[in-house]
């Protein structure tokens, strides 16, 4: 099944070179975004202390509070499709990888990356951008505490949380949930890279199941 996921990953360059770009693009204004909003945040807070603010004064004050706002909110739009982009990436990657091996088992593991491979951080983000929404923490438990259940917890929290013991503030899953696509992305080391990108995914469709190098 290798020839026919290169074949899909082939076409797909196209979408995966305009999936990576826009992550990209977003990403500068982010930065940009940010800076306005320290820049707003800072003047907020110097006018903030001038007393007593007439009217003229209190319309500017509000006016900046606005301009914030739109920081703010610009910011969080971004990263939701930031993350929606990167979703994507992940999403026509583990879709080769399936082609290629059918069951995530079959797959080499390919790069060793913090404790985990890039197979299990490909099919495991690919799931976790997909179902954050469904996220479960915990097994199935009966009413005596008892595990009736082990694979009712979502299968990529055991791996994300160990990633979070690494990276401390990254990778949380808590409510309300949310994607950690891009987060994925910069561990693999694709979210500035796509030739990075292009070599993981042609190692891992090209052969079966192997132990994988350190990175």
């Amino acid at each position: 099944m290798s020839e026919q996921a290169l074949d899909y990953f082939d076409k797909a360059q196209s979408m995966l070179a305009m999936l990576h770009g826009s992550i990209s693009g977003y990403l500068v204004d982010v930065d940009m975004l940010e800076k306005a909003r320290l820049e707003n945040e800072r003047y907020l807070l110097l006018l903030s202390e001038v007393e007593p603010p007439d009217d003229e004064f209190k319309k500017g004050l509000e006016r900046v509070r606005l301009k914030l706002k739109g920081n703010e909110r610009g910011i969080e739009t971004y990263s939701t499709l930031i993350n929606i982009a990167a979703g994507a990436i992940l999403q026509i990657a583990k879709q080769a990888l399936s082609i290629a091996h059918g069951k995530q088992k079959d797959c080499k593991e390919g790069r060793k990356v913090s404790g985990t491979c890039v197979r299990d951080l490909v099919w495991y983000g690919r799931n976790q951008a997909m179902h954050y929404e469904e996220t479960r923490l915990e097994d199935e438990r009966d009413e005596n505490g008892k595990v009736v259940d082990r694979h009712y917890r979502s299968n990529w929290v055991e791996t994300f949380q160990r990633l979070h013991d690494q990276k401390n503030s990254r990778f949380v899953m808590e409510y309300p949930f949310k994607s950690l696509a891009k987060d994925v992305l910069d561990e693999l080391g694709w979210t500035f890279s796509y030739t990075r990108l292009e070599s993981d995914i042609r190692e891992l469709i090209s052969g079966s199941a192997s132990r994988g190098i350190e990175s």
